[in-house]
């Protein structure tokens, strides 16, 4: 993953390492994902919590981007639920 150059500066003027930045765009990335499957998905809000194991209002607040703490974990089990699919590849290097 490459960072983009504002992820980049923020982590720099925060202090925080190049890893730390990564994981700060990658839990951006995913979080995006994660609000756009709810709304895209045919499923209602308390489907979805129970699929993942959260509140009915929790997936509502990250629907709209308005979840102070979530964790990486949570945002890929919402979009794996909805969209049935793995929201990155790994590849060997």
């Amino acid at each position: 993953m490459r960072l983009n150059k504002q992820t980049k500066q923020m982590a720099k003027d925060l202090g925080l390492s190049d890893a730390d930045a990564v994981v700060m765009q990658m839990k951006s990335q995913l979080y995006e994902l994660a609000s756009e499957a709810i709304g895209g998905s045919n499923l209602t809000h308390e489907a979805i919590a129970k699929k993942v194991g959260t509140s009915r209002a929790r997936i509502s607040r990250i629907s709209k981007m308005g979840e102070n703490s979530v964790s990486i974990e949570l945002l890929v089990k919402i979009i794996v639920a909805v969209d049935q699919k793995i929201p990155f590849k790994f590849t060997a290097a």
